[in-house]
């Protein structure tokens, strides 16, 4: 059965209530990868190819770590900045992450991420809505977002940047992506903005695999509808994979255009 496509527009902004939820099975998924790697896997290189796997999991630990305590992110932020004056300031304060907690082990990084994640879960439920309104890009000046507001990284963001980190991990490895319902909510999202940033023609974008969906960018009539794997796809958007393979029917044109699209993670 053909099921139709949902116009981007159409999708809703997660709410505070949903990101919560979306960011706690993302860590339990996390986590659950994480406790399957073997000793080997720590040392081998990503798609961040400045950090290998177990640079992967000091970075996370970091972005929860930030996201539990504004002092330990206001930090991180200041000394990254001055550390990496030629980087821009979200992967400056990233870097001082991973150099800040690098030299543990696997096994305490894992320990550690068990603790501070539900720490941070709960730090943004508590999070006050005049703070959740500040200008994100305050923080981050060089790096554009499509929604300014901190509570934008809290509800989107956080869930979606460690989503990533778990593809890259099994990517590297070689592992099994294991997938769950909430997944869909962080692809939804993505899609959106995507959505939003489009200027081509109108196309439906079918995403294959437990976690995809089918949707119109753009208005007007589609001059084609393009099938891809949900997970290479995503990969294109965050700069991972320059070569996705898109199963057109239609106008092969707008091939160069998904090609060339980018997202927040």
């Amino acid at each position: 059965m053909n099921v139709t496509a949902i116009p981007t527009r159409d999708i809703d902004r997660t709410s505070r209530e949903l990101g919560l939820s979306v960011c706690a099975g993302e860590l339990d998924a996390t986590l659950a990868a994480l406790r399957t790697l073997s000793d080997a896997d720590w040392s081998k290189p990503t798609d961040c190819t400045e950090w290998t796997v177990h640079d992967q999991l000091a970075h996370v630990v970091g972005q929860f770590e930030g996201l539990a305590s504004l002092r330990v992110f206001f930090r991180r932020h200041r000394v990254g900045h001055r550390r990496y004056p030629d980087r821009t300031r979200l992967a400056a304060m990233t870097q001082q992450q991973v150099d800040d907690l690098g030299r543990h082990s696997p096994a305490t990084l894992i320990a550690r991420l068990a603790t501070v994640g539900p720490k941070a879960i709960r730090a943004s439920r508590r999070m006050p809505s005049l703070v959740r309104r500040l200008d994100g890009t305050r923080f981050f000046p060089e790096d554009p977002l499509p929604d300014s507001r901190l509570g934008y990284l809290l509800d989107v963001i956080a869930a979606r940047d460690t989503w990533m980190h778990r593809v890259d991990i099994a990517v590297a490895t070689g592992r099994p992506l294991a997938h769950a319902p909430h997944e869909q909510e962080i692809v939804a999202q993505v899609v959106r903005e995507l959505g939003d940033a489009w200027t081509g023609p109108s196309v439906v974008l079918e995403l294959t695999g437990p976690s995809g969906g089918r949707w119109t960018l753009g208005s007007g009539d589609p001059i084609a509808t393009v099938h891809a794997d949900t997970v290479d796809y995503l990969r294109t958007l965050a700069g991972r994979n320059d070569h996705p393979t898109l199963d057109i029917d239609g106008d092969p044109a707008v091939a160069e255009a998904l090609r060339a699209a980018r997202a927040v993670f």
